[in-house]
């Protein structure tokens, strides 16, 4: 475990402070104060180095400016990007219907109708919207709005600071962003649940909008599916089964949703599932996730674009210098690639050489190789030559022997041999006289006339006499 610890700890170095991306801060506006995220995109996944808040009432957030610009410092001493999001309590989101005809200046007729959905009017709002759906007669809106004032004051705090703020959002979908960024996977229709310490707020979100954002009592959590299917009610026919609900809030209170969300059929997802390294815990989760999701944006395009800041409003963001670390890490890298580059081009070099010198002797080793199949071969044919010449009996004895046992007046002009047998034709003044003689010699038997004897006009009789050979040695 000790190694493994050690190893852990040193990919967490190279990884999160050596090869680390872009830094950003995630700011949530909030009744309470203030609460920072300070985050850096990692190798694989993003680091949260830290979460903190400060306290302070909306409209008098001067007095942090110490505070955070000290917690800035000991961050990173280069200017970052910040995100600001805004909490339900000071926002608004409305959905709104206005005539098909709107479509061609929808800007300016959303900016001129929009004191009819909210209590303030465009000037001394920050808002966006969003068309999502356009029939015939009217279209469909999303409306989204914080008020200036203390949002102005948030932005002149942070830019004083040091911060480059390039956007600013609601709550419920920087929290929805911190979900579909860093939980995984999520279906295209998913419900978020924000667990507050007093009653509940479910919105519906599909294809990267949000669609419905509706406030619940404590008492509606204990029929769960009803409350659950009442949430989509707002979509009517384009409603769908969800495949996900996100919960966030006070720990122990989303602990018990997720246990009852997973039993009503739904797959659960809390802050904890969040696929990022570093402890997000010394604050509320209600406030954190947030200010996550803010800071998460400025790595990756999220699902709900929607920015409240006006072009105009958002500063430019420079992107961040490399770090001597990082500048000193890559050059180290390059080396060792470069290293077992060369390694890799000598073995090939080696290999080419050694390759060339047996193409070289590629010919003569042929020849050698084609004289030992040959002397393989010759071998062979002698063995096989000894083998059967093993088997026929010796001619020179054979012959021998016959000329110790034949009388004088006995003479051989033919004599056959095989393995076994032997046959002799001659003349002899006594052929029949031959065949005991020929027994008795102990290396042929079965001796007996092949055809009948011949006498001739001189009385000598022609024979032919076949035996059996048995063994000339033991004969001998």
């Amino acid at each position: 475990m000790a190694d493994q610890s050690w190893w852990r700890r040193g990919w967490d170095f190279v990884s999160d402070e050596l090869l680390g991306g872009p830094r950003s801060l995630g700011a949530f506006l909030h009744r309470g104060g203030l609460t920072l995220a300070f985050v850096e995109k990692g190798l694989t996944t993003p680091r949260l180095h830290r979460l903190t808040h400060l306290d302070g009432a909306v409209g008098q957030l001067g007095v942090l400016a110490p505070a955070l610009r000290e917690l800035a410092a000991a961050w990173t001493p280069d200017r970052i990007p910040a995100n600001l999001a805004v909490s339900r309590e000071l926002g608004f989101w409305r959905r709104a219907k206005l005539p098909a005809a709107a479509a061609e200046n929808l800007a300016q007729v959303v900016a001129y109708e929009l004191d009819r959905f909210f209590p303030l009017p465009a000037a001394a709002l920050y808002y966006d919207f969003l068309v999502m759906e356009e029939t015939a007669g009217h279209l469909d809106l999303a409306l989204m709005g914080v008020p200036r004032e203390p949002v102005d004051d948030c932005l002149e705090l942070l830019r004083q600071v040091g911060f480059q703020v390039a956007g600013a959002e609601l709550e419920t979908t920087a929290a929805a962003n911190a979900f579909a960024l860093a939980a995984g996977k999520l279906p295209s229709a998913w419900l978020l649940m924000h667990l507050q310490p007093q009653g509940l707020e479910v919105a519906v979100l599909k294809r990267g909008a949000l669609r419905a954002c509706q406030q619940f009592s404590d008492d509606n959590l204990r029929d769960l599916p009803a409350l659950l299917q009442t949430a989509w009610e707002p979509l009517g026919r384009e409603a769908e089964t969800p495949g996900a609900v996100c919960l966030y809030g006070p720990r122990d209170r989303c602990r018990k949703a997720a246990a009852r969300v997973e039993a009503a059929g739904f797959k659960a997802f809390t802050p904890a599932r969040l696929q990022l390294t570093g402890d997000p815990a010394e604050a509320d989760p209600g406030t954190a996730l947030p200010a996550l999701g803010a800071a998460l944006r400025t790595f990756k395009r999220p699902p709900l674009a929607a920015n409240l800041l006006p072009a105009e409003s958002r500063d430019r963001i420079r992107p961040s210098a490399f770090s001597l670390n990082k500048v000193s890490l890559m050059v180290f890298l390059g080396l060792l690639v470069l290293w077992a580059g060369s390694l890799l081009i000598h073995k090939r070099v080696a290999l080419f050489q050694v390759n060339r010198q047996l193409a070289g002797l590629s010919p003569e080793a042929r020849q050698l190789e084609q004289l030992l199949r040959e002397s393989r071969t010759l071998a062979e044919q002698f063995k096989t030559f000894r083998q059967k010449l093993g088997q026929y009996p010796d001619r020179l004895k054979i012959i021998r022997e016959l000329t110790r046992l034949i009388p004088d007046h006995t003479y051989i002009f033919h004599l056959r041999l095989s393995q076994q047998h032997v046959e002799i034709s001659g003349l002899s003044k006594s052929a029949s006289d031959l065949i005991p003689l020929l027994d008795q010699s102990g290396w042929l038997t079965k001796t007996e006339f092949a055809s009948p004897i011949v006498i001739d006009a001189s009385k000598l009789e022609h024979f032919k006499i076949k035996a059996e050979i048995k063994s000339v040695e033991s004969g001998s």
